[in-house]
């Protein structure tokens, strides 16, 4: 009842932040708000914003984010390296549950704390996890930094005293106005329309599936790469399904603004089913970039079905959502599963060899992100992979 409660009291304390427009910076003292649920510390809480005898950093990280958690096993080895100067709080959005799952893999000196709130995170406005803000001995923030950027020559900077760069990412204000950053009219038969990077809008997309007049028959990205409007548009997966006959950067760079699109395409109500089809050709005649496809003997994971328990779903139509935590969906088949999801987390393409050609309602649980621990999921519901090697489609960038 004590976890409930804190997590709603910092979750209504976060809204009341986020109205008013505050955010901890760089160059503040940390607010005066206790770390809680601490649970592997010597002490329940810690308050970071009063004077401490070590630099304190906060590493904002979750079981679910993969590359999170090489990071934590290089803060973990630092932490040992420097116990009587520094302290590391690993602050994630899992349950205490999945945190002692994961102490039980990883013992470490790191102390762990559960913000399933995301308090902590929204107050600091990142832009994404495996980030880390450093505080000095005196509770003020002195740097937001990437996680993975941490070293030993980092930390004795920081025990000297002395300045560094801020190298961590918050969010950028978005725009108001229109929710549809494209304001397209409903009552348009079709439209085309493909712009630069847009200002205060995030990197996305959005495939319009749901009752409405753009019923599949619409989709939208916005500060994509070309590297992602091509995978979209000709059902590439896997980074091992990509061939590049020009550098990887001129398709594939979201440090560089210029090499962004933000595009939208509605076509006619006859022309729904035919909607990725029409997207490769608006794609191949106004990028200034080509792709072509090939087939290809690659190595490959075939999803093979062992013991799965198939009961056919009562939905028609594919309905889902995945994170590092797992895959969920109803009326799925596990072709979508193989493809859209495992291709996703494995190092190789997946393709569905089941046997198993119903729509399933199919539900994972991953404790860590990491190949064990989806295999484990998959294991879990009676799925297995086998690598083997298979003529498979490859996506061939060219000018």
């Amino acid at each position: 009842m004590k976890l409930i409660f804190f997590n709603l009291f910092f979750a209504l304390i976060a809204i009341n932040t986020m109205a008013q427009g505050l955010q901890a910076r760089t160059g503040e003292q940390f607010p005066d708000i206790p770390i809680q649920n601490l649970i592997n510390a010597p002490i329940k809480s810690v308050s970071l914003n009063k004077p401490q005898n070590k630099i304190y950093i906060l590493n904002i990280w979750g079981t679910w984010c993969s590359p999170c958690l090489p990071e934590m096993d290089t803060l973990a080895k630092l932490q040992l390296a420097n116990l009587s100067t520094i302290q590391v709080i690993g602050l994630s959005d899992d349950t205490p549950e999945r945190l002692h799952t994961y102490l039980k893999k990883k013992p470490s000196k790191i102390w762990l704390a559960s913000d399933t709130s995301g308090f902590f995170y929204e107050l600091f406005g990142l832009a994404y996890v495996g980030q880390s803000i450093i505080i000095n001995p005196k509770g003020k923030i002195v740097a937001l930094v990437k996680s993975d950027s941490i070293n030993q020559q980092m930390i004795d900077r920081l025990i000297k005293g002395e300045a560094i760069r801020s190298s961590g990412e918050t969010k950028k204000e978005k725009l108001s106005g229109n929710a549809d950053p494209f304001a397209v009219d409903s009552t348009l038969n079709h439209s085309f329309s493909l712009r630069g990077y847009m200002q205060g809008q995030p990197s996305g997309s959005k495939r319009y599936l749901d009752k409405g007049a753009y019923r599949k028959r619409r989709i939208s990205f916005t500060n994509a790469t070309i590297l992602g409007l091509y995978s979209n548009a000709f059902g590439i997966f896997s980074q091992k399904q990509l061939v590049y006959e020009l550098p990887e950067k001129e398709v594939s760079n979201y440090e560089n603004k210029e090499t962004l699109y933000s595009l939208d395409l509605l076509v006619k109500q006859e022309d729904k089913d035919s909607l990725m089809s029409i997207l490769q050709k608006n794609l191949l005649l106004n990028l200034p970039v080509k792709a072509r496809i090939e087939y290809r003997v690659i190595p490959v994971y075939a999803l093979v079905n062992k013991s799965y328990k198939a009961i056919e779903s009562a939905k028609n139509e594919l309905s889902y959502s995945f994170s590092g935590r797992g895959y969920d969906a109803t009326g799925a088949k596990m072709a979508d599963f193989a493809e859209s999801y495992l291709t996703n987390e494995l190092a190789l393409p997946v393709i569905d060899e089941t046997g198993l050609d119903k729509r399933y309602d199919i539900k994972t649980n991953v404790e860590m992100r990491t190949k064990d621990g989806i295999m484990k999921s998959i294991n879990d519901i009676g799925l297995d992979v086998v690598k083997k090697e298979k003529k498979m489609k490859i996506l061939v960038f060219y000018k």
